[in-house]
């Protein structure tokens, strides 16, 4: 038998099926784009991004968690672990399925965020598929590039290029959803009710949005750090908040789990 090996999990979970359904996903912004764009007016190729973004928003956490998370509570309830952790230990394999639950999170969303970044600055306009109308916002082609850089947080990186913008965002929203589906992942393992598991990442991103809402904590709000386009621009630090506290829950159920690793051994 092949050694056990990350790469070969990961190689084993992108089956054609799972792909297939990951087009299906990114094509759902571009495809209301398209349906809705002549009811509206675009000041630039930001509010066409950005268009498109507060629809990946609506279902970020559930897309995040249902990457690897379904075969992987699958695996738990078919009692997979028993068998696997014959031939290799336990902390090893949970470790590596950690990195791949992780891996896979990261690169489907910080392609699929790239990738509407490039429609959106690059191909809609080249293609006529882009309508933009500045002037009315009273805004011209030299005005328009200077409002964008103070419209939402993290705009203020167009300032050092449009490209530049793009990447940092794209991985920042990637490294999110990663730290989403870690939590999803960490509770799969301490938690017997699994569909609560599943659900307790979406659960924060948006009951703990609404909480920081009524308590006047709105620029630390979990949706506005990763999906800033409701708000006013805040410093890129406020949307780095939310994110440390999501990593520190995330630490602290791994390192729970590594200190108790033992009587996991037999619950998994």
């Amino acid at each position: 038998m092949k050694q056990y090996s990350i790469g070969r999990e990961i190689k084993y979970k992108l089956r054609f099926s799972t792909i297939l359904i990951w087009l299906v996903v990114i094509c759902l912004p571009i495809i209301y784009y398209l349906v809705a764009r002549k009811n509206y007016e675009f000041r630039d190729s930001l509010d066409v991004f950005s268009f498109m973004m507060e629809v990946v928003a609506l279902f970020f956490p559930i897309v995040a968690t249902l990457i690897y998370l379904p075969s992987f509570s699958e695996e738990l309830k078919n009692r997979f672990l028993v068998y696997t952790r014959i031939r290799i230990p336990l902390k090893k394999l949970l470790f590596m399925k950690f990195l791949t639950n992780f891996i896979l999170s990261f690169s489907f969303f910080f392609i699929f965020i790239l990738f509407l970044f490039i429609l959106s600055f690059h191909i809609f306009p080249s293609l006529g598929l882009a309508h933009l109308q500045p002037e009315a916002y009273l805004l011209n082609e030299m005005t328009v590039k200077t409002d964008a850089y103070t419209r939402y947080t993290f705009t203020q990186l167009l300032e050092y290029g449009a490209f530049t913008y793009g990447l940092i965002y794209s991985f920042w929203v990637g490294l999110n959803a990663a730290i989403y589906a870690s939590i999803g992942f960490l509770l799969l393992v301490l938690v017997p009710n699994k569909f609560i598991a599943m659900t307790f990442p979406t659960l924060i991103y948006l009951i703990g949005s609404y909480l920081l809402s009524v308590g006047n904590l709105r620029i630390f709000r979990f949706i506005d750090s990763i999906f800033p386009y409701s708000y006013i621009q805040q410093p890129i630090w406020t949307a780095i908040v939310p994110f440390i506290v999501l990593s520190c829950l995330s630490l602290f159920l791994f390192l729970h789990i590594r200190k108790n690793i033992n009587q996991l051994d037999d619950f998994i």
